[in-house]
Order: C-alpha cells, then sequence, then structure tokens
C-alpha cells in the first residue's frame, strides 16, 4: 500500500477462501464514502440492521448511520463491547429488537465496531432466518486486520471463549483508516501483535520489514496502517484459500491462543485480546523449545518483535497460573485429535513459519507439566533469560 492512503484514496481486494469471495475495501478520506453508498446500492437490500459498539464517538455512528440510510431504511441498535457481554443472550436480544424493526430475509445486518461487536453481528447475521447477508465496517485495527478476515462468528459460553458460533461469510468489508485516529496506542499496539502472529507463523519472509516498521509508540501513518493490514490480508489468504473453515492448515492462526484466550478471560477484559496473544505466543514458543522443536534463536526471534511493538511480554501478577492452565482445559480446539490424560492442545512450531505437526495435524497434545513450564516463562516476574 502506498503513500496516497496519506492524502485519502480506495483499494479494493477481493478476499477468496475456498469457493467464498468478498470484497474489502481499505479507504481514506472523505471522497471514499460515494464509493462505499455506490456499492451498496447494488446489494438490492430492504433495510439496513446496524449493530453499533455503545462505546462509539456518536459521530462516526451518525456517519455510518446515514451512509446507510441514503441507501435504505436504516435502524441502529447498541451493542456492548466486552467479552462478558458476548453471549447468546446478547444475539437472542439484538434478535428480537432487529426483526420488530422490519427485518426480512433481504435485509443486512452491519457490523460497526470492534472484534467483539464484530463477532456479535456476524453471529446475529448467520442466526436470524437461518442466515442474512452481513457487512463490517470495522473501527479498530484488531478487527480490520484480522476478525473480519475470517469466516467464523462466535460468542462464549459460560466455560469459555468463542463455544458458541457458525461460519458466516460478510458480503463486503469497508475499512474506514480515519476510524483508528483516535484510538489509544495500545490499542493499536495489541491489534499489530496478530500482524506479528502472522509473520512468525506464516510469513516469516517479512520479518525484517515488520521489524523496521514496527514503533513501540504505536504512532503510524494511514499509509503504514494499510500497509500491516495488507501483510494480514496476504497472511490469512495464504492459509485459508483451501481452508475456509480453518480446521486444517488455518489451524496455524491459533498460535498462540491457547493461552492467549484464557488468560484473557480471567483478566476481565484488563487484558487486552492482542497483548494477551502476544504473551500466549511467548509461551507457546518456550513450550515449542522445552519439545525440541524451536530454536532458541527462533523464540528469541519472537520477543524481539514483541519489544519493537512496544507491548508487555509478561502476564499480570494477579492473573493465576493454574487458574490459566484451568481454563486451558476448555479450549475451544478440543477434539481435532483424541485427547489424552494430563493434556492440553496448542499449535506449536517447528521454526519461523513452519508449524509442527502430529500425525498430520497442527494440534499437539502437550502435558500439563510442560504447559506450566510455559507459563512461569511469561509469569509476572519472568526475565525470559532463558531464550537467550
Amino acid at each position: 500500500m502506498d503513500s496516497s492512503f496519506d492524502a485519502g484514496a480506495t483499494v479494493l481486494r477481493e478476499i477468496r477462501f475456498g469457493e467464498v469471495r468478498y470484497d474489502f475495501y481499505v479507504s481514506a478520506g472523505d471522497g471514499a464514502w460515494d464509493e462505499l453508498r455506490r456499492r451498496l446500492s447494488l446489494l438490492d437490500c430492504d433495510r439496513f440492521i446496524v449493530v453499533a459498539d455503545q462505546g462509539l464517538p456518536a459521530a462516526v455512528v451518525n456517519k455510518v448511520e446515514s451512509v446507510f440510510a441514503s441507501v435504505a431504511p436504516t435502524v441502529a441498535l447498541a451493542a456492548t463491547p466486552s467479552e462478558k457481554a458476548k453471549n447468546i443472550a446478547a444475539i437472542d436480544e439484538l434478535a428480537e429488537q432487529a426483526i420488530r424493526a422490519g427485518a426480512t430475509r433481504r435485509s443486512c445486518v452491519v457490523a460497526l465496531g470492534g472484534g467483539v461487536v464484530g463477532n456479535v453481528a456476524g453471529l446475529l447475521a448467520g442466526l436470524l432466518y437461518r442466515g442474512v447477508r452481513l457487512i463490517h465496517v470495522p473501527t479498530t485495527l484488531l478487527s480490520m486486520s484480522d476478525s473480519v478476515l475470517s469466516l467464523k462468528q462466535a460468542v462464549n459460553s459460560r466455560l469459555g471463549k468463542n463455544h458458541l458460533g457458525v461460519f458466516h461469510p460478510p458480503t463486503l468489508v469497508w475499512n474506514q483508516l480515519e476510524f483508528l485516529d483516535s484510538l489509544p496506542v495500545e490499542e493499536i499496539k495489541s491489534a499489530l501483535c496478530e500482524t506479528v502472529k502472522n509473520v512468525l507463523a506464516i510469513c516469516p519472509e517479512r520479518y525484517d520489514w515488520l521489524a523496521a516498521n514496527l514503533r513501540a509508540d504505536g504512532r503510524y501513518s494511514h499509509a503504514a496502517i494499510a500497509g500491516f493490514i495488507d501483510l494480514c490480508v496476504d497472511a490469512k489468504t495464504r492459509v485459508m484459500v483451501d481452508d475456509r473453515l480453518e480446521k486444517q492448515g488455518g489451524l496455524i492462526l491459533e498460535y498462540g491462543h491457547t493461552i492467549g484466550h484464557a488468560a484473557e478471560l480471567l483478566s476481565g477484559g484488563r487484558l487486552r485480546h492482542g497483548i494477551a496473544i502476544g504473551i500466549g505466543m511467548l509461551a507457546a514458543a518456550r513450550i515449542s523449545r522445552l519439545l525440541g522443536y524451536l530454536s532458541a534463536a527462533d523464540e528469541t526471534a519472537h520477543i524481539e518483535l514483541l519489544a519493537r511493538n512496544g507491548v508487555p511480554m509478561a502476564y499480570p501478577d494477579d492473573i493465576d497460573a493454574a487458574a490459566i492452565l484451568q481454563k486451558v482445559r476448555f479450549d475451544n480446539k478440543r477434539g481435532y485429535v483424541r485427547a489424552r490424560a494430563d493434556c492440553c492442545d496448542f499449535i506449536l512450531l517447528d521454526g519461523l513459519g513452519k508449524p509442527h505437526l502430529n500425525d498430520g495435524s497442527l494440534i499437539s497434545q502437550v502435558g500439563t507439566d510442560i504447559v506450566w513450564a510455559g507459563l512461569e516463562a511469561v509469569a509476572a516476574t519472568a526475565t525470559l533469560e532463558g531464550a537467550a
């Protein structure tokens, strides 16, 4: 992506995951909204149901609502952007509101917000009348570069993260880069942990480029942000082009997520998703090294990129390792391989860009003693000196 984004531009890519195709726009500047109106007018939609993050600035919601309303009747519904509120009860409430507002099979659900709202709206679209069209208008870098590049739509159960869901593709994704201008830098850095994951696990040939472009202060131009998004599109397309359901090679996208998801839930929302995944990758790298799969140099490569991104590399000291281990036992990857006693399911690496295979599967059963050692490597008091 070139520097024209800093002056205003719109770039369209077609996302291809197996037989699924959808348009993915990255835009900047006021002129881009006319292109969105043109694209929406082609959908022949009788109503837009905008599920909006209730914490978004009113100006953002009003702008997006006005663009959609210029094409078809539009209703805005509020969603709570928290993991605690990402549950089936929220779907039920939104579905009732949408139906009462006149939603039909010709309607489109619009997800306006970050990853949590995208998941909630996505599952609503997948379930409403057994499936209506979905449009993503993400407002965070994490959703632009990660969650909208997936067909998975899910909410949490009382026992764990993303236990209840469906596969439901969007019709289009519209990324307006100005939405990121007011985000806290910590949220930008959190999102870039998933970009780091893509380089470590999928496209290590981009390592030097990413290392050179990451900034510990988390401040980037629109052109730089567009470049990160482009990298993530390339990485996800590489592993999902023949695995749209992310059950085979696409499982590599779960690298760092086993421990990461557990800690994220236990933090009660205090630990941002990307930060949790970044630390989860450090734990997975240590586990991979302890099992003899990953070299010390490749483990250090994890630390280098996360350090350049300026993020914490240890969990808060009030998140208990034993509680993390208990949550890991309910991870949503269970069942891909036959379970063994006192083992947990992990995605591990043999090297950068080289997932470890266990009888052809990316899922490895890891003993709890080794998992515990991985957790100790990212404890709040850890120095990570053993990585050198």
